[in-house]
């Protein structure tokens, strides 16, 4: 599994291009879908499936764009699809320029599986920064993408519509829970581990 990190937009979102044997899967196509595009193709990338993490405008500005480049599915937490179309109107207050993602085409819930050659990812519903948060696990590689759920060092914002801090601290103890090697590559900001956030996050002490 090789994985490719772009950081994107304003916000600094990372989308991720996780990769094998040519098949990829994009993760946060936040924005800047030229330059995501770019890169699938310089490395002959051939994308089959769009995640995801939450709904917010930053995870998501890229979806139409990369949709009609490749012509792949989009999927996103059962929980947050709703929510999905309309997320592009929240960037105004950030006095961002957003394009409206498409529908989900695929609804991930608790312990789905996404299969890519030799990858396997399972999606572990995350609730508390979005009501459909998700975060996916490869057992295999030891790698969390989670999300805006968990940062290094921090979490994610609970405050927003439709977050909620007890779903936050749940979601933290359930993801917590993985092997202290697991490396978490996070919605912004630089990846870490399950180890180092269990000793020095100040939020879940």
């Amino acid at each position: 599994m090789e994985i490719e990190t772009l950081v994107v937009g304003v916000l600094e979102t990372n989308c991720y291009i996780v990769h094998d044997n040519k098949q990829a899967i994009i993760i946060d196509p936040g924005s800047d879908a030229k330059k995501i595009i770019k890169i699938i193709e310089e490395k002959n990338l051939q994308p089959k499936l769009i995640v995801n993490t939450h709904y917010h405008f930053d995870h998501t500005g890229a979806n139409l764009d990369i949709k009609i480049a490749f012509n792949i599915p989009i999927a996103i937490g059962i929980n947050d699809a709703k929510y999905l179309e309309d997320a592009y109107l929240d960037a105004h207050l950030f006095m961002i320029d957003a394009k409206k993602s498409p529908k989900a085409d695929i609804l991930l819930k608790e312990n789905d599986e996404i299969e890519l050659n030799n990858i396997k990812l399972i999606v572990i519903e995350t609730p508390g920064h979005t009501i459909g948060s998700i975060c996916l696990f490869n057992k295999d590689n030891h790698v969390l993408f989670s999300g805006d759920t968990l940062f290094y060092e921090s979490i994610g914002r609970y405050d927003l519509p439709t977050g909620n801090y007890n779903q936050l601290m749940k979601s933290l103890k359930k993801i917590l829970t993985l092997d202290d090697e697991c490396v978490v590559y996070p919605g912004h900001g630089p990846k870490t581990t399950i180890k180092h956030e269990l000793s020095n996050n100040p939020f879940i002490q």
